[in-house]
């Protein structure tokens, strides 16, 4: 069976329409219906209705745990076989957004030293790092919000949530702001693919807070620099730039201020997954040590 046409079906699947599996997987929607309806004739089942939705048939619904096995297994067989054909050590892969790929997982396989068995990182948005295990372009990944059931995970610790602001007297000896205080200036911070907005947003709205995002940004750096030119504070858990001074946010009745958890999560069927706990258990320990 083309495990290929496997993986355009999964896609699709988890997308809900082949136009946006066809984005995804960057390849015309008619070339994928193509590709789809083959593997239709191969099965002899439909597994897709006809339109732009492609609701997933009954059959569809059956055969995605299948589909998910024959790639993993597929998946696992050729890495064991290429580390006994080459005699060499285990080279992971991990898949993260680019604030921890900079700030923990770059400066973990640096200390590592030669020993380490991370050899490769995938930067992707937050919301797609579990996508990466799933279409098995990483061995294991470092997401900020809650893994699927199916995944084994490591807490590998928590990022704070900063309000950043220029370094002037006003700011400079303090080390906290109140969540409320934030609330009451106008704020730069990234759009809703990252998890900093969407747990800066919920705790806003939890504490019954209106706030004024004045500018919207795809990039971290983008909000920092509107900061430093005091046209707005920015929400951020990277670590500051243009000398921005980093308070922690304190949201009443909490013992802790804002922050994101971060999970490092992995399939616990990996052929190699006793390494990758070992290496997720080094992770956190290297985290803790810099926090």
């Amino acid at each position: 069976m083309d495990l290929r046409l496997l993986s355009y079906f999964l896609m699709i699947f988890e997308s809900g329409s082949i136009s946006a599996a066809a984005r995804q997987l960057h390849i015309t929607q008619p070339s994928l219906s193509r590709q789809i309806r083959k593997l239709e004739r191969d099965l002899g089942v439909v597994l897709f209705s006809h339109g732009a939705k492609a609701t997933a048939t009954a059959a569809a619904i059956a055969f995605v745990p299948i589909a998910r096995d024959l790639i993993s297994r597929a998946a696992q067989a050729s890495a064991t076989i290429k580390t006994m054909n080459h005699a060499e050590a285990i080279r992971l892969t991990i898949a993260g957004p680019p604030t921890t790929v900079a700030d923990v997982i770059a400066p973990y396989i640096a200390a590592a030293g030669a020993d380490g068995l991370l050899a490769n990182i995938r930067e992707v948005l937050p919301n797609a790092v579990y996508r990466e295990l799933a279409e098995f372009r990483a061995d294991f990944v470092v997401g900020s919000s809650p893994p699927p059931a199916h995944l084994e995970y490591v807490v590998i610790g928590y990022s704070p949530i900063w309000a950043q602001l220029p370094e002037d007297k006003k700011n400079v000896s303090k080390k906290e702001i109140s969540l409320a205080e934030v609330s009451s200036y106008s704020i730069a911070i990234v759009d809703d693919n990252h998890n900093v907005r969407r747990i800066f947003d919920q705790a806003i709205s939890e504490a019954g807070l209106s706030v004024n995002i004045a500018f919207e940004t795809q990039s971290t750096q983008a909000s920092q620099a509107l900061a430093a030119a005091n046209r707005a504070v920015c929400i951020s858990s990277d670590d500051p730039r243009f000398n921005l001074h980093p308070l922690l946010i304190k949201i009443a009745g909490r013992k802790n201020p804002l922050s994101i958890t971060l999970y490092c999560a992995w399939d616990p069927s990996h052929f190699a997954a006793e390494q990758i706990k070992a290496t997720a258990l080094a992770l956190h320990e290297f985290y803790k040590s810099r926090n």
